[in-house]
């Protein structure tokens, strides 16, 4: 999930407990699920790269994809100078992180765990 939807999410659940209608959470997500916006949402991935990623990367990447879950996606493509090299997808709510920057951050959560 992202920040902002997780945000909107929280909201909503925090009106609909302050109201003591928290019953209304189902009809809700159901409305939601039913939407257009969300409907789309789930056929694309954001793949994020260090550096600009060519056609034929993006043609690979989407027929992993295809291959990999049997769904075809739209692909949107994001530049990240941070993630050192590598990449990142976010793929409906799963985030898959091949990039530099998240093994430097895995390592350093690893030995501040240890601490």
């Amino acid at each position: 999930m992202t920040d902002q939807a997780g945000k909107i999410a929280t909201t909503i659940i925090a009106h609909l407990k302050s109201q003591g209608q928290l019953e209304l959470l189902g009809p809700v997500v159901d409305i939601l699920r039913s939407s257009d916006a969300y409907k789309n949402s789930q056929n694309r991935v954001v793949v994020t790269s260090a550096v600009a990623l060519d056609s034929a990367e993006i043609k690979q990447i989407g027929n992993y994809l295809k291959s990999s879950i049997g769904v075809d996606y739209d692909l949107v493509k994001k530049v990240d100078p941070l993630l050192v090299a590598g990449f990142t997808l976010q793929v409906n709510d799963t985030f898959i992180d091949a990039s530099v920057l998240g093994k430097i951050n895995m390592v350093q959560n690893q030995l501040t765990a240890k601490e």
